[in-house]
């Protein structure tokens, strides 16, 4: 089995997921420039502008990843996979904006 480097899977990938990787490589971006601001003592509502900014960024990865899902294994699939379908109904509740602003159990 050979192995292929990244750079090479990178190189190959389809233009939807190097899209999607371009897109969370701005979200990385923008959270280490958040980070740098809190180290550099920015104002609280400078910070939290973009925090949010990032936030929406993160939720617009999410529905292209939801998008190409549904194209992919939904609506070429013969049969559906209703499990994999129930995990998406989960995961798009999860992502709705009227959960956003309840606090998260994790810390």
């Amino acid at each position: 089995m050979s192995k292929d480097s990244l750079i090479e899977k990178l190189d190959n990938l389809p233009k939807e997921k190097k899209a999607l990787l371009n897109r969370l490589r701005r979200v990385e971006g923008q959270l280490r420039g958040i980070q740098r601001m809190i180290i550099e003592e920015k104002q609280c509502y400078d910070i939290l502008l973009q925090l949010s900014a990032a936030r929406k960024a993160m939720q617009k990865a999410c529905i292209e990843i939801l998008k190409n899902y549904l194209q992919k294994c939904v609506h070429e699939a013969q049969s559906p996979d209703f499990d994999n379908l129930e995990k998406l109904v989960e995961a798009l509740i999860e992502l709705s904006p009227s959960k956003g602003g309840q606090p998260d159990d994790e810390e």
